[in-house]
C-alpha cells in the first residue's frame, strides 16, 4: 500500500482538481495531496462523519481544520475529482495473459457493469430510484464501473440515480474507448448505435444477443428466421447485419445442456403477466447462448466466445468484495454532498484493494492464485493499519492520536453528557 502513497505523491493532484472543477484557486492551508491522503486513509473505516474527515485532513496537513471549513469545500465536483484520482492513481500492470492466446490482438479488455445501493428517500431529487406502487419516488445510488482486465486499470467510475439505466449509460464508453480495445458488457448495455461507433473507431465488442433485434443476411439484406438459422440444432457462427440499421457483426449461437435450457424455459413460463408469455421462438432460443461480436473467427474460434464472456463475471466478484467486505454500504447519507464524498472515498479503497490483488498475483506463489474476496475480507478488518500506512505513522502513533481526538464528548451548551449528569446527581444539582 506504500506504493499507492508514492504514486499519489508523484501525481499533479492540483492540476487534476482544477481540471475537474474541484479546485478553483490556489489552496492556502490544505494541499490536494494532503486532502487525498487523508481521504484514502479513512476509506477503510465505517460511516464517515464530517468531523472525523476534517480532523484527519488536519492531521495529514499538520494544521487545525474544522468541519465547517470542510463543508465549505464540498461541492458536486468532489465526485469527478475523486473519480479522476481513482483512474489516474495507478500505473498499468501487465498481467501474464496480455500477450497470450485469445487476448494478443487487443490493447485493453474493458469490463463494464453497474451496481445499485438504496439510500434515504430524502435524496431522491439527486439520486432518483424506482417509483413504488403509491407513485412515490424512492432514492437509489447507481455506480458505473469500467475496468481493464489486462492492466488492472480503472477506465471509468461515476455515480447517478437508478433511473439512468445501463442502456442510457451505454454510450459513455465511447469517450474512453480506443482503437484495439475489446469491450465486454452484459445485455443491459446492448446498443446498435454504440456497436457501430466502436467498429468505426477500430474497437471490438462482445455482447449477448437481444432477441428483439432482427438478423439480416449481409448479401441479400433479407431477414433471417431463427427456425432456418438453428435448423441443424448444432448452433450458428456466421456474419450478419443487426437491425434495420444494418450493423455488421458476427452471430454465434452455442447450444447449452438440456438441464440448463429446461430451467430457463421453466422460469420464462412462470411470469403471470400473459402479455409477457414467451413465444415458441423465444423458448427455442433459450436453448442457446447467443452472442454478437465483431471479433473475426480467425482471432476467436467459436468455442472461445463462451469462455471469454465468462470473464465478465470478474466485475460481479469485485462488486461482491466491495459490498461484503470493504464497507461500501456504510455510507453517510445525511446530505447529498456527504454521500458523494463518502461513496467516492470508499471507492478509492475498493479500487486499491483490487489493484493490490492483481499485484500479488503477479508475484506468483507456488502457482497459487489470489482470491479477491479473501483478500478483501482481510484488508477490510485492517482499517487502523491502512490509515497509519497512508499517513506515514506507526500504528501506535495513529492509535494514540485516534484516542486523543475521537473518544471525548464534544462540549455542548444545550445538553449534558452522562458523566456531567452523573456528577451533578452525586452532589444534588440534577
Amino acid at each position: 500500500m506504500g506504493v499507492v502513497r508514492q504514486q499519489l505523491e508523484a501525481s499533479d493532484l492540483d492540476r487534476l482538481a482544477r481540471r475537474t472543477g474541484f479546485l478553483k484557486r490556489k489552496p492556502r492551508k490544505i494541499q490536494m495531496l494532503q486532502w487525498v491522503l487523508a481521504l484514502v486513509a479513512l476509506a477503510a473505516e465505517t460511516v464517515l462523519s464530517l468531523e472525523r474527515v476534517a480532523r484527519v485532513v488536519g492531521l495529514a496537513a499538520g494544521v487545525s481544520y474544522t468541519k465547517q471549513a470542510l463543508w465549505q469545500r464540498l461541492s458536486p465536483a468532489v465526485e469527478p475529482f475523486l473519480a479522476a484520482v481513482a483512474t489516474f492513481l495507478f500505473t498499468r500492470l501487465s498481467l501474464p495473459v496480455q500477450q497470450q492466446g485469445w487476448f494478443k490482438s487487443f490493447g485493453r479488455v474493458i469490463d463494464q457493469d453497474s451496481t445499485v445501493e438504496a439510500v434515504p428517500d430524502k435524496l431522491a431529487a439527486f439520486f432518483p430510484g424506482a417509483v413504488n406502487q403509491h407513485a412515490k419516488g424512492t432514492a437509489s445510488l447507481k455506480i458505473q464501473f469500467a475496468y481493464d482486465l489486462l492492466h488492472s486499470e480503472v477506465i471509468y467510475l461515476s455515480l447517478s440515480g437508478f433511473r439512468r439505466n445501463d442502456q442510457a449509460a451505454s454510450a459513455d464508453i465511447l469517450a474512453r474507448a480506443r482503437k484495439g480495445d475489446l469491450i465486454l458488457r452484459d445485455l443491459g448495455y446492448f446498443s446498435l448505435e454504440v456497436f457501430a461507433r466502436l467498429r468505426a473507431m477500430g474497437a471490438f465488442f462482445l455482447s449477448r444477443y437481444r432477441s428483439d433485434v432482427g438478423v439480416y443476411d449481409p448479401q441479400t439484406h433479407r431477414l433471417l428466421s431463427w427456425k432456418t438459422l438453428l435448423r441443424s440444432g448444432a448452433g450458428v457462427d456466421r456474419d450478419v447485419l443487426l437491425g434495420k440499421a444494418g450493423v455488421p457483426a458476427r452471430l454465434v449461437a452455442v447450444p447449452v445442456p438440456d438441464a440448463v435450457a429446461n430451467e430457463r424455459r421453466r422460469k420464462a413460463r412462470q411470469n403471470r403477466d400473459r402479455r409477457l408469455k414467451p413465444s415458441r421462438e423465444r423458448l427455442r432460443l433459450l436453448g442457446y447462448n447467443i452472442f454478437v461480436t465483431n471479433v473475426p473467427v480467425e482471432t476467436w474460434p467459436t468455442e472461445a466466445l463462451q469462455a471469454i464472456y465468462r470473464l465478465r463475471w470478474r466485475i460481479e466478484i469485485i462488486f461482491k468484495a466491495w459490498k461484503s467486505h470493504l464497507r461500501l454500504r456504510e455510507l453517510n447519507c445525511t446530505t447529498e454532498a456527504l454521500l458523494r464524498l463518502s461513496v467516492m472515498t470508499k471507492l478509492l479503497f475498493c479500487v486499491a484493494v483490487c489493484r493490490f490483488c492483481d499485484s500479488l498475483e503477479l508475484l506468483g506463489y507456488d502457482q497459487r492464485h489470489v482470491s479477491l474476496l479473501r483478500l478483501a475480507r482481510i484488508l477490510g478488518q485492517c482499517a487502523c493499519w491502512f490509515a497509519a500506512t497512508f499517513l506515514g505513522l506507526t500504528l501506535e502513533e495513529w492509535l494514540d492520536w485516534y484516542l486523543d481526538h475521537q473518544v471525548f464528548y464534544e462540549k455542548r451548551k444545550d445538553r449534558k453528557n452522562f458523566y456531567e449528569l452523573f456528577m451533578d446527581s452525586s452532589i444534588g444539582l440534577a
